[in-house]
Formats: structure tokens, sequence, C-alpha cells
């Protein structure tokens, strides 16, 4: 290695440390790991034998291969700082201080051995189960420990004689006293000043956390009161268990709530049944005395490790999505997992229900929808049929009576979205008007496998137009056929449905259209970016401008300057746009603001605000929280912005604590956007409601120039200017 590359690699050795600590409690904050790593410093010995394992791993998972030297992870290494801990608690001192080095070899070859199964169990893990190996690899080890102890007396004739830097006992009512003891069994330092660092640690960096591990410990606690055990004498391994339980299933694996908060109590009440079970004692044969000396023998993780892939696992085989949610968003923050899913999910799709595009051009009237009351019902329920009528009304120009008459007769059908072709019928004859063909029902038909057993069918198409063959893969957008009037339609019309198989007549499934237009009677559109379209509407796809973003000035390192006026005060503010290195686009300003943006298929959306909340950026975030590009013409739309753009980092925090119980919050921004020849005008109201009642109220107007980006924007609350900002022409001082 160069002297810069060296440096650099142990910067990231070092960073590595704090993150094995913090993964020991499902995190990855470095703050954490360091106070935790405090923790464990409070019994000396413990805390240096936990530490020199965990160098050690982190060094030769490093030198072996499994992780590069540039990676600031310790997930490979926490499980050799447990068993190192381990090895540090159960160890006599006398022979620590005789033997030193030979205790160090042993720390080392543990450390080894850890490491080696845990890269062996992560790979089973990750290949049949999808999850972790978590600290299964230190259960198995800290119990072969444990016996090796046991058998070799280390238990029966040395006390715990472990040097602690405090050992002050604050008097506590038992339910706190066990509830701290706990904690700190969690890093094999049971005393209360060790938990209380823990929970002040956990409570600094996650709240949604710390309230998980409080109700893990009171469901252990009850349990333990309930099933008469004694609460002393060891028994804080269940009380470790629940916590971590709890707090994995209910915060991490999970997205915090309600049902997977139940779903937590119900794992956590099944793993102090596990520890109860295993809650054994074992006899020594004491050569010296030839008595047996009872030991009560420790579970460690074990009952973790088995209830936590029990759920997760069985949950990720639904057939059907739903609450609770998974976690698969890489985010271990429960509070920021949250604040991610509502700004970059829960806005754009609802849960369970699969999207899909229209697989048509142009407006469309729907003729039947779900649930319709001809033939859209039973298994057949959720499927649209879609008819080309003309600004009067009519299906057709000229007589009613030749299909080539009808505007739907036809049209081009495309595929909604990606996936490959599973089913064809071909060769049926299209129907004269009037007529039906009841014995191919379904007429010329392509189906196609978008896989998680889910197939879109395209049903009465036009004999001899289908293009496309079995096997081929089509991308969303591709064209399949044209509508026609094959099989049972009286009338030419594209059926179109999701279904459960790849078989004409197999069951529907409910299924969203989206990104598309609401035709209103009064000739006013409406966006909807995901929702079942209804009988009698009118629709049309939206589609998608491929220049936005350079219409909206938004380019990679472009710049803007703004001149801006809050009141009487005047100052000058500069955006500049950048793409990070996972693809993410963000706006940051001079003034202090950072704001994250995505432009995809034609639609800009604000994602996320950070930084000062006075700046024309944060104005403009809350002003255009999304924006569907439709050319000449008045789009309207509503959005629910995202928390971080609309309310300050205490009260959002406060929020998130608080969502996965109730609601109390809500803001809804009503947005009208406007196509001009070389302007872009946007007009929105937000409204804030706390308890349904509203707070208060929003309004601005934003105009873009589409060669130049943002041109002006004004903020007003309750009718009140709020800021008011311009665009400088380039060299303009």
């Amino acid at each position: 290695m160069k002297a810069g590359e060296t440096i650099k690699a142990i910067g990231s050795v070092i960073l590595a440390i704090p993150h094995s600590y913090a993964s020991i409690l499902f995190s990855d904050s470095v703050l954490l790991g360091l106070m935790l790593l405090l923790v464990t410093l409070l019994s000396p010995i413990v805390g240096v034998s936990g530490l020199i394992s965990l160098i050690f791993a982190i060094l030769m998972s490093r030198l072996l291969g499994f992780e590069s030297w540039e990676s600031r992870s310790g997930i490979a290494a926490f499980n050799s700082l447990l068993t190192g801990m381990t090895l540090g608690y159960y160890f006599p001192l006398l022979m620590i201080s005789r033997a030193p080095m030979y205790y160090l070899g042993f720390l080392c070859l543990v450390s080894m051995a850890t490491l080696l199964l845990y890269i062996l169990l992560s790979h089973i893990s990750y290949t049949y189960f999808r999850m972790p190996a978590m600290s299964m690899p230190f259960t198995i080890v800290a119990l072969l420990l444990w016996f090796y102890f046991a058998r070799t007396g280390y238990l029966s004739n040395y006390p715990f004689d472990k040097l602690q830097l405090i050992c002050c006992e604050p008097s506590l009512p038992e339910f706190w006293r066990l509830f701290f003891v706990s904690l700190g069994s969690i890093f094999f330092t049971p005393e209360v000043i060790a938990g209380i660092m823990v929970a002040i640690a956990l409570l600094i960096i996650t709240r949604i956390g710390f309230l998980l591990a409080v109700l893990g410990w009171g469901i252990s606690y009850l349990l333990m009161h309930f099933s008469g055990l004694n609460v002393v004498g060891g028994m804080f391994y269940p009380g470790f268990n629940g916590i971590l339980i709890m707090l994995a299933i209910g915060g991490i694996f999970l997205l915090p709530g309600k049902s997977s908060w139940l779903v937590g109590a119900l794992a956590t009440s099944l793993g102090f049944f596990i520890t109860l079970l295993l809650n054994i004692t074992y006899h020594h044969y004491n050569s010296f005395t030839g008595l047996y000396t009872p030991l009560r023998m420790p579970v460690f993780a074990l009952p973790l490790n088995l209830v936590i892939p029990l759920m997760i696992f069985s949950l990720r085989l639904r057939i059907k999505t739903g609450k609770p949610i998974l976690n698969d968003l890489g985010i271990f923050n429960p509070e920021h997992a949250l604040q991610v899913y509502q700004e970059r999910y829960k806005r754009f799709y609802n849960l369970g229900i699969p999207q899909f595009s229209l697989p048509l051009q142009g407006q469309w009237l729907i003729t039947q929808g779900h649930k319709g009351e001809h033939t859209h019902k039973l298994d057949w329920a959720y499927a649209w049929d879609f008819e080309m009528q003309d600004k009067d009304g009519l299906r057709y120009a000229g007589t009613e009576t030749q299909l080539s008459d009808y505007l739907t007769f036809g049209k081009p059908v495309f595929a909604s979205a990606a996936g490959t072709v599973a089913a064809i019928l071909e060769g049926i004859p299209d129907n004269p008007i009037g007529q039906i063909n009841t014995r191919e029902n379904w007429g010329n038909y392509v189906c196609i496998n978008h896989g998680y057993g889910l197939y879109s069918f395209y049903a009465h198409l036009k004999k001899g137009s289908i293009n496309v063959k079995l096997g081929d893969y089509l991308k969303q957008g591709d064209r399949l056929g044209q509508v026609g009037n094959s099989g049972r339609s009286p009338l030419p019309h594209l059926h179109f449905q999701v279904q459960l198989g790849a078989e004409p007549g197999s069951k529907t499934r409910l299924s969203h259209l989206v990104s598309y237009k609401l035709h209103h009677m009064d000739g006013s559109l409406e966006f909807v970016s995901s929702d079942v379209p209804r009988q009698g509407e009118r629709i049309s796809a939206l589609v998608p401008e491929l220049h936005l973003q350079n219409m909206l000035g938004l380019q990679n390192l472009s710049e803007q300057q703004l001149a801006v006026r809050r009141g009487k005060k005047e100052t000058l503010e500069t955006w500049k746009v950048n793409l990070d290195l996972w693809g993410n686009w963000h706006i940051f300003s001079d003034r202090g603001s950072e704001l994250g943006f995505s432009v995809y298929a034609g639609i800009y959306n604000a994602l996320s605000f950070g930084g000062k909340r006075n700046t024309a950026l944060a104005a403009f975030a809350r002003l255009i929280s999304r924006l569907p590009y439709a050319e000449k013409q008045i789009l309207r739309l509503e959005d629910e912005p995202a928390l971080s753009i609309i309310t300050h980092p205490a009260i959002r925090h406060l929020l998130l604590l608080i969502t996965p119980l109730f609601s109390i919050f809500g803001a809804t921004t009503q947005s009208s956007v406007a196509d001009e020849k070389t302007t872009i005008t946007v007009q929105s109201t937000t409204r804030y409601r706390l308890l349904g009642i509203p707070l208060q109220e929003e309004s601005g107007k934003v105009v873009i120039n589409k060669y130049e980006g943002l041109a002006e924007l004004s903020l007003y609350r309750n009718g009140r200017t709020v800021l008011r900002a311009e665009r400088k022409p380039q060299g303009e001082t």
C-alpha cells in the first residue's frame, strides 16, 4: 500500500471498531458505538478482552479477504467482540495475571474461530433466509466456552472477581433495577450503572428504540413473575433477550407501528418461554471435594437467534404484503426508517397493491370498472374495460355498423409493466358489431408474467395484430397488438386485468394504475399518482417529459443565484445541484439548506430537507412537493409532503415517536401546474392539521423559465408574505 492508502485503511479500521459495538444493538451509529465501548470498560478485564478480540477479528477479516481495507463496517467482527467479553467475564482473574500471554493467545484463537463461524453462518443465513446471522456465532462459541469452564472447574473454584470501576448500587424499584441490570448484561457488565449508561446511549440515538427496550423488559418482567421464577441469581438472561427481541422486531426488521409491536410482543413472549425451557442447572463434579456443584447454565442470545429468524422469515413468505411492514430500506434507526418510508415510499404507492401503467395512449373512457355490473364479478372483479369516445361522447365516426368506424378499433396496446410473455392466443375473428363469441370468451389475448405471482392480461385484441411471441421479454411501453372485438365483446374495447395465473380466467388481483390524468366534466385535469380508475371516468396516461430536469434548471453541477427578500431584509442565495455517488440528487443552498429530490417518469418530487428553514430553498421545497408536467395543459394535483420539509426537526422527532401508535398531524398540498410557451407556473396551498383541526395555511407561486430554471417564487403564510425570491441574471452582482 502507498502511504495515503495506508492512512485511509487505518482510519477505516478505527471507524469499524465503534460500528461493531453499535451492531450489538442493531445500529450503525458510530456515536452509539463509542458510548457502548465506554460502558464495557466499566469492567476493565471484560472491556479490554472484548476490544482486543474485536481488533484482532477486524484485522483478520481484512487480511483474509473477507472485507476490504476501505470498509468501515464492523458487522463481521461484532460476534468476536461478544465472545471476547465472554472470555473476560468467565476467565479467572488470577489465571490471567499469572499467564497473560496464554490468555492473549486463547483470546485470539476464540476470536478467529468466531469470525470464521460468522462467515459460514452468514452465507447460510443469507442464502436460505435472506437475513443476517446476527449473534448466533457468538451464542455457539459462548456456550462451548461456558461448558469448557464448567468442566475444568473454573466456574466452581473461582468467584467472579472482576474489578469494577464504579461499584455503587443506586436504590431503585425492582423493575428498573433489573431493567438496567439486563441492559448491562448485554455487554457482560450486569451492573445498574452500566445499564443506565446503555439506556442513556440508546435514548440519545433512538427514542423509539428506548421505548421498545422498556416494553421488551416489561413483558419479560411480567412473565417472570407470572411463572413464579426467582428474579435474581442470573435471571437477567431472559431480560436482555426480551429487550433485544422487542427492539429488533418492533423497530429494526419491521417498521415501527402497532402491528409490528404486537408481533414483537408475541416474539418476546416466545423468547421468554424458550429461555425458560433452557434455564437448566448443570451439576459439576468437583474432584477436590468429591461433591457436585450446581451451576445455572446461561442461554446467552440463543432465544434471540431462534425467535427473530422465525418471525421475520415467516413474514417474508406472506402471499400478500401488508402490515406489519418489513424494513427493507437498509436503515437501522427506527425514526429514520419511518421518515424515509414516508418520504420515498408511502407517498407514491399503496402498500401491497401492485402498480401498473395505463396500457393505452390517448384519452379513454372506462365503460366497466372493478366489480362492474356486467362481467367483472366474482374471481374476475378486478378488471377494466376501455373504450374511446370523441368530445361529443360518440364511440364511432360515420356509421355504427362497421368495426373500422369505431374510434377504439385498431388502437395500439402496450405492455403495462416489464415482464415475459407467458401466454398468447391468436386467430380469433373479430365479431361484427352487436355479436359476441362465447366459445372463445377472451378472444385474442396476451398475458405477461411480471414475477411474484403477478400477470397482466390483455383481451379482445384484433385478429392478426399481436406482434410478440411466447417467451419474449418486454419493457414497459412495448407494443403488444391492437384493440379488437374478438371473443365476448359486442363492441371494440380492451379488457385489462392483473391476475394470479397465466391461464385466461385466472383469479384477478386488486391493482392500481399509476401516473394518469383524470379528465373532469368541466375540462379540468387532475393528476393521479396511484389509484383505481372507476366506471365512467375518462383518463389518459401522463406522457413523461424527458427534459423536465433541464427545464427546471436542475442539471448536475448547475448553479442559480437568487435575490431574496424577507420583510425589509434582502440577501443573495446561491443554489448548487449535485448528484452523489449513490445516484441521489441534492440542491445545496449557501445559506445552509439542503433539498433532496428526484425527477422520474416526467415527475419532480421533493424528497427530504435539512438545514435552515428560512431560506428560499426551504420555500421552494414547501411550494413544490411534486410537479408532474403536461404540455400545454393545466394540471391539478394533491400530495402529502415529506415531514422533513414541512416540520422543524424537533417537532418531526416527536411526531415520529407518536406516529407508530396513531397519526395526530397531517398536511396536504394542493397544486395547480400551468404550462405556457416559455414558463411553468405552479400555484400551491398547504394546509396543516392537528388531530383533524386546521392549524395554518401556506400558499405561494413558483414560476419556472423553461430555459433558465427558477424565475421567481413567493411564499405566504395565513395571507401574509413570508418570502419573495427572483433569479439574478448571470453576471449581475
